[in-house]
């Protein structure tokens, strides 16, 4: 196999690797810290249950709300280092 074959295959091995995480993450319940979160940052007074809906809403999206964030940076880095890479002459 030449070069640029082996780096093909080791991009597509490694673009697997990162989605299977993503899904991973995606997939466990809740997120990690929400349960410290919803129990002491926002005060609860009795009778009103709104502080806490409202904190658990936020925090169990926030897992996937940080996943799109960094698909989003991890591409716009590959497609940088793209446009800035150099072309070999032959």
């Amino acid at each position: 196999m030449s070069d640029s074959r082996n780096i093909l295959l080791a991009g597509l091995v490694l673009s697997a690797v990162i989605l299977g995480g993503f899904l991973y993450i995606l997939s466990s319940e809740p997120f990690p810290s929400s349960r410290l979160v919803h129990s002491e940052m926002i005060p609860i007074q009795p009778g009103s249950r709104i502080g806490g809906a409202m904190s658990g809403f936020l925090w169990d999206f926030r897992g996937m709300d940080l996943m799109f964030q960094t698909l989003v940076l991890f591409t716009t880095a590959a497609c940088c280092l793209a446009l800035l890479r150099e072309e070999k002459q032959k």
